[in-house]
């Protein structure tokens, strides 16, 4: 396709990838001067939205852009290193599903045409959101392992479901765990009946692919959960502390200390770990 003769150009660009800022920006002063300038020239306007939370790669930043929306002090203090103009940069947090920040809300319209104060006034109670689930309530652990199911998911879940067992066993005690595979198809079948036989004692729940992840949140007391961020900034707005249990090195790995400094959760590389994390 012949860009410079497409009449459908862009009316803004938004990146959300740490390695579309340099070469973007300079395609689109090529662009907005006819092809005069790789440099500058630039009239679209463009926006970064950093993704990460507590680190961020140095290629997110370039003070090319007009604005630079960054959700931590940590990366606002890393635009800044980067050269990256106070008065560009933004400080609004990460960008988060609706159903976070208006608990309640109707995604069967646009935005725009929703009831605000109606959604604002969804139910909170724990135990209401429970029986929506279908879920009993009990303590209850949320293991997700992101939209793919990474992360040891399988190995995870054994762990934590034997010693919510033993737990059980020996307290008179009833304890839940609920398992969110994603589209891990393989680790949702390894963790049912037939393939695994939980205790009596405990109520265990597996499920694929999710679209409330939200109310889940709500009806739990602990989350399992490898480093991402958009997970990690979920959790904390609905006040469920985590067991962070793995990372993507460079990508995820300042996400670690930005939870265990900020006091809502810690890092357990391995499932007996993350198993005595939950028992104490």
């Amino acid at each position: 396709m012949n860009i410079d003769k497409n009449d459908k150009r862009a009316d803004m660009i938004v990146s959300v990838h740490p390695l579309c800022q340099d070469l973007p920006l300079k395609v689109l002063n090529s662009l907005d001067t006819n092809g005069a300038s790789r440099k500058e020239g630039r009239t679209t306007p463009f926006v970064t939205v950093v993704t990460d939370l507590g680190g961020a790669h140095p290629t997110w930043f370039n003070d090319g852009v007009d604005k630079c929306f960054v959700p931590s002090d940590v990366l606002k203090n890393a635009a800044l290193d980067r050269s990256v103009k106070e008065n560009k940069i933004v400080q609004y947090g990460l960008p988060i599903r609706r159903g976070f920040w208006r608990f309640g809300a109707d995604y069967s319209g646009a935005p725009e045409k929703q009831n605000e104060a109606e959604e604002m006034g969804g139910v909170h109670h724990k135990p209401t959101i429970r029986e929506r689930l279908g879920l009993l309530d009990i303590p209850t652990v949320l293991i997700v392992g992101g939209g793919d199911g990474m992360g040891g998911i399988v190995a995870q879940a054994q762990a934590v479901g034997e010693k919510l067992q033993r737990l059980a066993s020996a307290s008179s005690s009833s304890y839940q765990m609920v398992v969110i595979c994603g589209n891990n198809k393989s680790a949702q079948s390894s963790l049912s009946p037939p393939q695994t036989q939980w205790g009596s004692d405990i109520e265990v729940n597996v499920k694929g692919f999710v679209d409330n992840m939200d109310e889940f949140m709500r009806a739990s007391d602990i989350l399992v959960t490898k480093a991402g961020p958009g997970t990690i900034a979920e959790a904390s707005i609905c006040g469920l502390p985590c067991i962070l249990s793995s990372f993507l090195p460079g990508q995820e790995e300042g996400n670690v200390p930005y939870v265990v400094e900020n006091g809502f959760g810690c890092y357990e590389g391995s499932p007996e770990g993350i198993a005595d994390t939950v028992e104490e």
